[in-house]
């Protein structure tokens, strides 16, 4: 007795992170099975490693054919469903259930793993065995349409497509990323009675919407939300930070928000710039978005443009300030250009482009 108490505590006992050893109540759950039964299970779902066997793999290894392997563990389920009034199986389960209803009724796998798990591939492979042997919780998958999730009842998944079809022609009119109050702007009229925590968390489950970095959402194959590419990333991280930056800087918020997997090399960034018409260099190392009405082309060139366009002659402080709404560099390298009588001349206080 004193032992089974022992166990108890030591199952339920809350470490630093307040969590509970799912694995340590699944070894006790299967430990009145038969000893094949808890191997198989252990090799199965991954009890004793980071991953699950097939059943063909587990057939060979007992010569037994798989579906006696599907038989031995469906069996092996159903004895172990029959534990849920014991105490320890009751509180692990409502644990599960309390996390997926604060969660709005439906929470993704990958979320209660974070939530529940301890970290460890074997702990978050135990509770997803447990959950199979609790008949309160449904696991639910839709390829192309939901994540896997974990729910108490299926009739949220009407709420939850509702959400996701009126996202769908959001995003299809705004054809760009959203942030969750602008979301929730154009979600929350047609959601009155829902809640806003609610309507994001729906959103998440979908397998068609994503969240960027910078925390704005939209449709998960969008560059801005999931940038494959080294252009991309950089396209991202200057559109959101909305101002030229130099290609030192771009790599370093490439680091921050974690977009490569490896540390991003500055002179690779600079020679990814370089090479796609999107960005423009406006200064030593400084690069801005052509889209921001950036143009390509020397001071020289910047010059003559702005005194074709102003159809009249300036002056230089007019041109300078001109000059520095496109480009950031010195004044004096402006004042050298513009003083190349070969291209510019000046009569009294005003520039004219030489004819």
């Amino acid at each position: 007795m004193a032992e089974k108490i022992e166990k108890t505590s030591e199952i339920f006992e809350k470490n630093a992170s307040d969590k509970l050893s799912f694995l340590i109540l699944v070894d006790e759950l299967i430990s009145s099975l038969p000893v094949r039964s808890q191997e198989i299970l252990k090799e199965r779902f991954g009890l004793s490693s980071k991953k699950g066997k097939t059943l063909e793999k587990i057939g060979k290894k007992y010569s037994i054919t798989r579906e006696r392997v599907r038989q031995i563990i469906t069996d092996a389920i159903k004895n172990i469903s029959k534990k849920a009034g014991e105490e320890n199986f009751s509180r692990a389960e409502n644990r599960i259930v309390f996390a997926i209803r604060e969660n709005n009724g439906i929470i993704k796998e990958e979320d209660i793993f974070l939530n529940l798990g301890s970290g460890s591939s074997q702990e978050k492979n135990a509770l997803a065995f447990f959950v199979q042997c609790s008949k309160k919780i449904l696991i639910v998958f839709e390829k192309g349409t939901l994540e896997k999730s974990w729910v108490l009842s299926k009739d949220v998944i009407a709420s939850v497509k509702k959400v996701h079809e009126k996202a769908k022609d959001v995003f299809g009119k705004e054809q760009k990323p959203l942030g969750d109050e602008e979301v929730l702007e154009k979600l929350s009229e047609d959601f009155s009675g829902a809640e806003k925590e609610q309507i994001l968390n729906f959103l998440s489950i979908s397998t068609e919407f994503g969240k960027n970095v910078f925390g704005k959402w939209g449709i998960k194959n969008w560059d801005e939300i999931n940038p494959k590419g080294t252009r991309e990333k950089l396209h991202l991280i200057l559109k959101e930070t909305g101002k030229p930056l130099h290609f030192t800087e771009i790599a370093s918020l490439i680091d921050k928000h974690k977009l490569g997997k490896k540390k991003a090399h500055p002179q690779t960034v600079h020679n990814e710039l370089i090479k796609d018409s999107r960005f423009v260099l406006i200064g030593r190392g400084i690069y801005a978005l052509s889209e921001w009405g950036y143009e390509e082309g020397t001071i020289k060139d910047v010059l003559k443009d702005i005194l074709e366009k102003s159809k009249k002659p300036l002056r230089k402080d007019e041109i300078l300030e001109k000059v520095m709404e496109v480009r950031k560099v010195k004044k004096t390298t402006v004042m050298i250009n513009l003083n190349n009588s070969e291209f510019f001349e000046k009569k009294e206080d005003l520039y004219y482009i030489k004819k």
